[in-house]
């Protein structure tokens, strides 16, 4: 009997069943740029009362970074060694025990590497934030820049030290993460 655990490429097969149109599909969302619809998007989440609302921003992010985040992690998941699994099911591991002890340490850098470009692109993203949130106080750090220009006049100096602060946790957070990276794959081997 073949067991294959999600992700995994199945001999004879190429994932599961209706797994290309799975992809074909991400690939295009992904390739749609997201722009085009801002403005359908602003007449819906109006009627629901989602606009100058967190929980609507969170949700936009969440819809424009899954396409990314799926195809990264499958990829991810795709490459990782069969074997191992086959030899915890040898060692008389059930499929939980082979998917939480297995399969989740080994993809913990795909998880991480997702949650950092997901992460990154919502730190980043400028124009559904302008768009969506009119309260001063609920915009993201990535719109203060527009608080230190004028009609005809930039604070150069003020704009530059937000640049800072606002590129600060984000390399901070790479570097921390990027050895977690190098000793989860340096652990997923041995495992």
């Amino acid at each position: 009997m073949d067991y294959c655990w999600a992700g995994s490429v199945c001999p004879g097969s190429y994932g599961s069943a209706g797994g290309n149109a799975v992809l074909l599909y991400l690939v295009i969302c992904f390739a749609i740029p997201f722009q085009l619809f801002l403005v359908p998007l602003y007449f819906l989440w109006s009627s629901l009362n989602l606009t100058d609302n967190l929980l609507g921003l969170i949700i936009i992010y969440w819809a424009i970074n899954s396409p990314l985040a799926i195809m990264l992690l499958r990829s991810f998941l795709i490459s990782i060694p069969r074997d191992f699994s086959e030899a915890a099911r040898i060692d008389g591991a059930n499929e939980l025990q082979v998917a939480l002890h297995v399969v989740m340490p080994l993809s913990l850098p795909g998880f991480l590497t997702v949650g950092l470009v997901a992460g990154f692109a919502a730190w980043n993203e400028f124009i559904y934030a302008i768009t969506f949130i009119q309260d001063n106080s609920l915009l993201p750090v990535s719109t203060s820049f527009l608080s230190f220009q004028q009609s005809f006049h930039r604070y150069w100096g003020l704009t530059d030290a937000a640049g800072v602060i606002v590129m600060l946790p984000v390399i901070v957070l790479f570097l921390f993460l990027q050895r977690r990276f190098i000793e989860g794959l340096a652990a997923g081997g041995l495992k």
